[in-house]
């Protein structure tokens, strides 16, 4: 067989074109494999966008919640103190410390005297006040037994001197004394 210039280049060119032919199906077979990864890919981009707008629109949702119920913590919190306060106020009308002086014998009257605090009775020394500071607190008076009312003003003085930082009222008979416990905290 006689191999002549036409068949080597027919050959050739045969040759070519299916070199070129399965240049261009592999070409058009990573394209193809490209495409369907960057779509698998988009796919997958998608899904997470659409997780985190669930996620973001749960989360505003959790953060609108949340400071709901923290601006009614505030709301019950603040209660809580008011009440606290109106508890202890009531506990300070209801409470009252009585002092007795004097002897309580036939010839003594009963005389009855509140016992105020002075505005600056936190400065006053810890040695000069008489029992202790948190009873002061509370609303204090003196029965007084004596045999005038001049005898319990001075009773009241030596008890209580101005010194202590505690200054009693007006001295009234006991018998004509206010009802204090109905009254409101006067202190």
């Amino acid at each position: 067989m006689v191999v002549t210039a036409e068949f080597l280049g027919m050959l050739l060119l045969v040759a070519s074109v299916a070199a070129l032919g399965l240049s261009i199906v592999y070409d058009v077979g990573r394209v193809s494999a490209e495409r369907a990864r960057a779509t698998v890919l988009q796919r997958q981009i998608d899904k997470k966008k659409t997780a985190l707008k669930e996620w973001t629109s749960k989360t505003d949702k959790r953060s609108t919640d949340m400071s709901a119920l923290q601006v009614r913590l505030a709301e019950h919190v603040s209660r809580k103190q008011k009440a606290q306060q109106e508890l202890k106020t009531l506990e300070f009308t209801k409470i009252e410390l009585v002092h007795e002086l004097g002897e309580c014998d036939g010839a003594a009257l009963g005389y009855w005297s509140m016992l105020i605090v002075h505005p600056d009775f936190a400065n006053v020394d810890r040695r000069e006040v008489i029992f202790s500071r948190q009873i002061w607190g509370y609303r204090n008076c003196a029965h007084v037994w004596a045999g005038s009312t001049d005898h319990a003003h001075g009773l009241l003085k030596a008890a209580f001197p101005g010194r202590s930082g505690i200054q009693p009222t007006q001295v009234q008979l006991l018998s004509m004394a206010p009802d204090t416990v109905g009254e409101g905290a006067g202190l």
